[in-house]
């Protein structure tokens, strides 16, 4: 029906013409046929990216008076005899041309091939050509401050708990998405969680030769915030240079505001969708893995908090060198768990005395189950030790009684868990692959 009513309005501009034009009783056609050809070219690309795909259509056929253009993608009809036009995203469109004469029209149809951002290098790792998520990267110095030179490092520390799953999610089409997945890490309010903030819905990227490419967040944020990537640090002109990117891995910089040219980096990495299967296969290797809390300075393993806010109650600190450190927890892909204390266990708030080592709690083989996060809570998949705490738990003797343990982050070193349902009391772990 569509293509009818296209073609209707030529239909009834030609019998007009001939009406007006036959001085014959027979309607005798007087002049020829048209001829429908045309030649294209698209407009230089900015340097600002994604630029808009524009091309310059010229008909150079004969005899024609009106012109009908089908550009290929969907957009209104042009009526122009030499038109432009601008696409939304590159690619290979069939345009078609008709052109009315005095005796007739004639079409022609040639494919078109419109080239995008997703030439450049850079853009096509950033967005992954269609939508690029990004999440922070799990190393110990994901966030720096330097001196303006860069040679001086002012500070250097993890991303805190409820910064590990933010995700900044960068679009082909130039759309730009925060998810704080609940709460934000705000500079502003005392470096604390808050509840999760608006944040910038577009970006570009500037790319020019000899220059570092740069990421321009767009500066209308609701509520007249700032915009940010990682932290909420306000950074001059909106602006992160891209230091390195691969298809994995990101570095930002930006100049804080107002520091006398102080720079924030921020180390980002892409956010590959596990599935369940990959999830596990992360937990237990083949055949079994080995992990234990993570022993570095400042990596505050333990945190204690609700799901809103991790850290409430407990905001992290060292683990104890006497007997936590030395902590293994083995996971077998026969679902299958063993805890190696080594000599001696910490005892948690459930055990006397408290927060002292005490005997050694090892098992061996506890069963466990493993499935996919349910209850609209985070986690890239569930598990579920059997026995009752504290003679089964995975990282202290206290954990929730439920013993449920939800993967937050997993990577082939890395492992975030939490424990605990979402309901009450949490507690989140970070484990590091022997």
């Amino acid at each position: 029906m569509k293509k009818y009513l296209k073609i209707a309005p030529i239909v009834a501009l030609i019998i007009t013409v001939l009406l007006t034009q036959c001085k014959k009783a027979d309607l005798e056609l007087n002049g020829s046929s048209s001829t429908a050809a045309f030649t294209f070219v698209q407009n230089p690309a900015s340097d600002t990216l994604p630029y808009p795909y524009t091309v310059k259509f010229t008909s150079t056929g004969s005899e024609g008076f009106v012109y009908q253009w089908n550009f290929g993608d969907g957009s209104n009809l042009s009526s122009e005899k030499n038109p432009s036009h601008t696409y939304n995203v590159g690619g290979a469109y069939t345009v078609s041309l008709t052109t009315v004469g005095t005796n007739g029209s004639n079409t022609t149809a040639t494919v078109v091939g419109v080239i995008d951002a997703c030439a450049n290098a850079t853009f096509n790792r950033l967005t992954k050509c269609a939508e690029g998520e990004w999440a922070w990267s799990t190393d110990a110095d994901a966030i720096k401050v330097l001196s303006p030179d860069a040679t001086q490092v002012f500070f250097a520390g993890a991303a805190a708990p409820c910064q590990v799953d933010d995700v900044y999610k960068f679009n082909k089409n130039g759309t730009f998405t925060y998810d704080a997945n609940g709460q934000t890490f705000s500079v502003q309010n005392g470096y604390s969680c808050i509840d999760a903030r608006a944040n910038a819905t577009k970006f570009k990227l500037i790319v020019k030769a000899g220059q570092t490419p740069k990421i321009v967040l767009d500066g209308t944020v609701t509520g007249g915030l700032k915009p940010f990537i990682g932290t909420t640090d306000v950074v001059d002109s909106n602006q992160y240079k891209i230091q390195s990117i691969t298809d994995d891995n990101m570095v930002l910089r930006g100049v804080i505001s107002g520091s006398g040219g102080q720079l924030i980096e921020i180390k980002l990495k892409k956010l590959v969708a596990l599935t369940l299967a990959g999830v596990k296969d992360l937990l237990t290797g083949p055949v079994s893995k080995s992990w234990r809390l993570d022993p570095a300075p400042g990596a505050n393993p333990i945190v204690v908090g609700t799901e809103g806010n991790p850290t409430e109650y407990f905001p992290g600190g060292p683990l104890d060198p006497n007997c936590q450190s030395d902590d293994v927890f083995t996971f077998k892909a026969s679902n299958q768990l063993t805890y190696n204390a080594n000599g001696a266990t910490f005892n948690g708030g459930n055990i006397a005395p408290n927060y002292n080592c005490g005997s050694d709690r090892s098992y061996t083989d506890a069963a466990f189950t493993f499935a996919a996060t349910t209850g609209g809570v985070a986690g890239k998949g569930t598990i579920q030790l059997s026995g009752s705490i504290p003679n089964r738990f995975i990282g202290v003797t206290d954990v929730p009684a439920e013993n449920t343990y939800r993967i937050i982050e997993i990577t082939p070193t890395k492992m975030t868990l939490r424990a605990g349902n979402g309901t009450g009391t949490v507690f989140t772990f970070k484990f590091v692959a022997l």
